[in-house]
């Protein structure tokens, strides 16, 4: 998907434009649009004699943290099907929000070597929710998998995008390999943003959301990349910022992200917003040395886009 990022710090100011980033899924179709990078193509399905018309899909679940298996997590497949136009908002929640719901089965949970098992699954396109996915959480706040994938018959393993490639940045093997991972919020610079995030949605008569793995590792290397020193002319094709989602707000020379939060939510700012369909969000303030000054340069940045099910524009890229 796409989206506009414009990353503002006190003494500078950098405006990204527009860029299309195809992102590919764990077994989902690139569509008209090329995968980034690997392995975010269609996964290969084993199977003797006639095609099977269930699958047995598998996958692996670390700690984005540090790589190490994850037992216990909550797997399951929702049929990826439109949300509806505009739902009521105060039906919207990832647990009552119009979409389809979770297969009542399969449903798994990770072993203690991270590994997981659908068996039997009907064949089909889905969304991959690994993880609680719930709006109660707090701090601290583990991200929810949210997976493009189609199931195709047979053995099939499942394997988790490599996200577009960030300048200067250089992703944890575990993030480029195909295991899935799941991270956890930093207490100080990421969740506050959600809870103001989730004030603001409160406030506009909105239902609360969940953080989006996938967000939440794009928001984290693209910051990275905004503290780096080569910043203003590290390599990036047209220099503007390639994000994976189609709402996004980054300011700067603040004292947290409840600026920037509040001014997306203003009349008119960005409607994806005060979308009903919203529902999956990242976000990160931090304080940094710029240019080998002192700690006065800041980066505050969000990004929230609609339920990519609900999206039929086919100049769109798939969700990852």
């Amino acid at each position: 998907m796409r989206v506009r990022f414009f990353p503002l710090a006190a003494g500078f100011c950098i405006a990204g434009l527009a860029l299309v980033t195809a992102c590919g899924g764990g077994g989902g179709s690139a569509g008209p649009f090329p995968p980034v990078g690997s392995p975010g193509t269609p996964t290969p399905v084993s199977s003797s004699g006639p095609q099977s018309t269930t699958t047995n899909a598998s996958g692996v679940v670390v700690n984005d943290a540090n790589g190490q298996p994850l037992s216990g997590v909550r797997v399951v497949l929702m049929p990826w099907g439109p949300c509806g136009a505009t739902p009521a908002p105060a039906s919207i929640t990832p647990e009552n929000d119009g979409c389809p719901t979770p297969l009542p089965s399969p449903q798994a949970t990770t072993n203690p070597q991270g590994q997981f098992t659908l068996n039997g699954a009907p064949n089909g396109h889905y969304l991959l929710v690994i993880g609680d996915d719930s709006t109660a959480d707090t701090d601290p706040v583990q991200a929810t998998v949210h997976d493009n994938v189609t199931l195709q018959g047979g053995n099939q393993t499942l394997l988790a995008p490599a996200l577009p490639p960030v300048p200067t940045i250089t992703p944890a093997p575990w993030e480029t390999n195909g295991e899935y991972r799941l991270a956890t919020l930093n207490s100080t610079s990421e969740t506050p943003c959600f809870v103001d995030w989730q004030n603001e949605r409160a406030a506009n008569g909105l239902a609360a959301g969940t953080i989006d793995e996938w967000l939440l590792e794009n928001i984290r290397a693209t910051n990275a990349y905004a503290q780096n020193p080569s910043y203003a002319n590290a390599p990036w094709p047209g220099n503007p910022f390639g994000d994976i989602t189609t709402g996004n707000e980054g300011q700067g020379g603040g004292l947290s992200c409840q600026s920037g939060i509040a001014s997306s939510f203003a009349a008119g700012a960005n409607t994806y917003a005060v979308e009903p369909r919203t529902e999956w969000f990242a976000g990160q303030f931090v304080i940094f040395s710029a240019y080998g000054g002192t700690n006065n340069e800041s980066m505050e940045s969000a990004e929230f886009p609609i339920d990519p099910r609900a999206f039929t524009d086919p100049n769109v890229p798939n969700w990852p």
